[in-house]
């Protein structure tokens, strides 16, 4: 019994981490901070730290690819430069085409070993016909892969945009020494009581 659960246990770790790798990840931020400069430049060599990298850079936004491993860590750092006013995230499972290709993959690479078996017996006439049929399956396999390591490459690094805002100083004070009432200030009875 104790087998069992145990490899139940190992089974379920399994089947989170291959969930994990096959989601890939948006998080958009908004924040207001007094200098947008200074912290999108922060922001980009973190990215840079973490194994990650920016993808554009406007004068109020910027958008990166992040390690998903390390964006706890990268929304604390995020709320340490600046007030986060906002923040949206949206996720999209990629198991099911992942398991697509997968199958794709491997049913392909069977039907070249067939290939390839009768590559060994063929008679010469029929040799250049099975060559093409391999070459061909030879570039689907290599597409199919190339599908795949785009998803888990994607469902790696998440994708982050941060939309920044300036903090607007308060409005200067004015200080108005005349009264509030037109015809007393058409007087000039501040110049009197100057004088005294």
């Amino acid at each position: 019994m104790k087998k069992i659960l145990k490899l139940l246990a190992i089974w379920l770790i399994g089947v989170q981490a291959i969930s994990a790798q096959t989601t890939e990840q948006r998080f958009d931020f908004r924040i207001r901070t007094s200098n947008i400069d200074s912290a999108f430049q922060k922001i980009i060599e973190m990215a840079e730290t973490k194994n990650g990298y920016f993808m554009n850079f406007t004068e109020r936004s910027i958008s990166l690819r992040f390690p998903v491993e390390a964006l706890p860590e990268f929304q604390s750092m995020l709320g340490g430069l600046a007030e986060i006013q906002g923040r949206d995230f949206s996720s999209i499972d990629r198991s099911n085409e992942l398991e697509r290709l997968n199958s794709q993959i491997e049913s392909r690479k069977k039907l070249l070993e067939t290939y390839i078996d009768l590559v060994k017996n063929a008679p010469f006439a029929e040799l250049q016909s099975v060559e093409r049929e391999m070459v061909g399956l030879n570039s689907q396999i290599e597409r199919l892969q190339g599908q795949k390591q785009a998803i888990e490459r994607r469902s790696a690094l998440a994708f982050i945009s941060v939309q920044a805002h300036t903090m607007q100083p308060p409005p200067p004070r004015l200080i108005n020494h005349g009264s509030p009432f037109v015809w007393i200030n058409s007087t000039n009875l501040n110049t009197l009581r100057e004088d005294f």
